[in-house]
């Protein structure tokens, strides 16, 4: 089973969006309180075997920007394989001769299931439509659609923090009930832990769980045996994969590697504990919450990574949402996790916010996984990076600007060139790579829209050796100049190069002759010449020298002025 698309309407200041998953990793970003949190919590709230996740909170799906509160749904559009669609009909046993088995079968193996369940309705139900089926083979199908939903986790990297001290119910050894605990996901998986731990001393007994067992217990040495066995699973599923990465990354935290996992219990309380042997062998136990920020943010990961009573089977076609992850890790362990996230992507399918450029490098995230959250009018909209288009909070794409790695204490020394957008420094730096029409010393600083580069000229006149600022030839152009030559002088005019002619609007993709423009559509199939550019410079970057190398004579005829005013800088 694969979730194609998520469509969310009516969640909180969310009116109607849909959030497509054509990748392993789609990354959200948008400046605070922009509703990129929503996207998430909406996601999660389709899941009802998270119902109880802290506490149902994100079930809450009432707009407190509006009065009169509407039908809230989360549907998931839904693709079956094969064996799943044969074992669909196998397990709702219709009638063969009947229309809605002749419906069924006759579906293509393209064919799309919509699975919604309704927040705003008692029990909050499923349900899936397909005309001229009935309404009780929908129900069955719907139970069906239900019981093989992917796996969905969520981690808050503010509000996930492991608790000092987990308490079971003093009823529990009887009722094996847990009930409205504190932190009850962190009770479900301690239940999991003794559950999935190769243990010696728990009698098998189908009526009651391990831990059940284990609590039963009298015999001191006994139980302290057998804590020993499931701090032994521990250490090999997370101590060990910590060894890794540590290996693989010696920035990923400031930590040890010589740790070791202990569980701590009394009566029906359980803590978790370090020990760490790094000072000459001797080992040293420490609250989880006394190590490093990159070592409590990886044990939380993994504990509910490794060890979540919900997943059942192996970790793979699973959904993982991630608020802000590693945003306590500095800036070189950030990568680290980036690569973490990928590796788990290749069976997965992840989707997190983020404000860091570390998260965002185009190494590993294609620009057109990018999604841009936003609030216009109290309501929440989420975009495609290549058709985000707002002239407000153009902070929302700094991270994406950063993400190149922009260094102002070492880019801006030299010869600059500023370019009005992002866009003109993806096209330029492809010409720069693969062709000898611009001198590869000069380097290229993409603003975030016209008149967004004061900070940017300032810096050049304060480091550069020499600069120039590119301006597309139309209004917003135009403004930009009238606007730096009221703040830098009429001097500055010097250092403005408008595209084109001076009396007709010309824009950067007028440089490409309509062969060209076609060229390059077709390469990064894409339908939009300036999100085009950006797929070649990140997606399609094997094709660029292709591309270059195929301009026509019109193309690097009507780019000659420009090459002559590089040339002078």
């Amino acid at each position: 089973m694969k979730i194609t698309k998520f469509k969310i309407v009516n969640y909180r200041a969310i009116e109607n969006i849909e959030f497509a998953l054509n990748f392993s990793i789609n990354p959200i970003i948008g400046i605070n309180e922009a509703g990129k949190t929503s996207v998430l919590k909406a996601i999660l709230a389709f899941d009802k075997s998270r119902d109880r996740h802290n506490g149902g909170k994100h079930l809450e799906y009432e707009n407190n920007y509006a009065i009169k509160q509407r039908d809230c749904r989360i549907s998931a559009f839904i693709k079956l394989d094969k064996k799943e669609k044969d074992e669909l009909v196998e397990k709702i046993k219709i009638n063969t001769e009947s229309e809605d088995y002749k419906i069924i079968n006759s579906l293509s193996k393209d064919y799309i299931f919509v699975l919604e369940r309704s927040l705003s309705k008692e029990k909050k139900p499923y349900k899936c439509e397909i005309e001229d089926v009935s309404e009780v083979t929908l129900n069955k199908i719907s139970r069906y659609l239900v019981s093989k939903l992917p796996y969905i986790l969520y981690f808050d990297d503010f509000a996930d923090r492991v608790p000092s001290s987990i308490q079971f119910p003093d009823d529990y050894r009887e009722s094996g009930k847990i009930g409205r605990v504190k932190n009850r996901e962190w009770n479900e998986i301690i239940e999991e832990i003794f559950k999935r731990a190769d243990t010696e001393g728990i009698d098998e007994d189908e009526t009651e769980t391990p831990l059940i067992s284990y609590l039963k217990i009298e015999d001191r040495d006994k139980k302290s045996d057998i804590r020993s066995d499931v701090e032994d699973t521990l250490n090999e599923e997370i101590i060990q994969e910590w060894k890794r990465i540590k290996k693989s990354g010696e920035s990923f935290a400031d930590d040890s590697d010589k740790l070791e996992l202990v569980i701590v219990n009394t009566d029906n309380t359980f803590e978790f504990k370090v020990k760490d042997k790094s000072h000459k062998g001797k080992k040293r136990t420490f609250d989880i919450s006394e190590r490093s920020k990159g070592f409590q943010w990886f044990f939380n990961y993994m504990v509910k990574l490794k060890f979540n009573p919900n997943y059942k089977g192996k970790l793979e076609n699973s959904i993982f949402l991630l608020d802000e992850p590693g945003s306590y890790l500095h800036s070189s362990a950030q990568s680290e996790l980036l690569k973490e996230l990928e590796s788990v992507s290749k069976k997965n399918t992840i989707i997190y916010c983020t404000h860091s450029q570390y998260l965002l490098n185009p190494d590993i995230i294609k620009l057109g996984s990018i999604r841009i959250a936003e609030k216009k009018n109290s309501k929440i909209n989420l975009q495609n990076f290549g058709s985000y288009k707002s002239k407000k909070d153009k902070g929302a794409l700094s991270p994406i600007y950063q993400a190149l790695n922009l260094n102002f204490a070492h880019d801006f020394v030299g010869k600059i060139i500023i370019t009005e957008g992002i866009t003109d420094f993806y096209f330029f730096n492809i010409l720069q790579k693969h062709t000898d029409f611009i001198k590869k010393e000069l380097k290229f600083i993409p603003s975030s829209g016209a008149s967004q580069s004061t900070t940017l000229i300032s810096f050049a006149y304060s480091f550069a050796d020499n600069f120039i600022v590119f301006l597309d030839n139309d209004k917003a152009g135009k403004d930009a100049k009238r606007k730096y030559l009221k703040e830098f002088g009429s001097e500055f005019e010097k250092k403005i190069y408008t595209y084109g002619n001076q009396s007709d609007k010309f824009e950067l993709e007028n440089f490409l002759c309509e062969k060209d423009a076609e060229n390059l559509l077709q390469i990064t199939k894409s339908d939009d010449l300036k999100r085009a550019l950006g797929f070649l410079f990140y997606d399609y970057s094997k094709k660029q020298n292709e591309f270059c190398k195929n301009l026509s004579t019109k193309t690097k005829e009507g780019l000659s002025d420009l090459f002559k005013i590089l040339e002078k800088i």
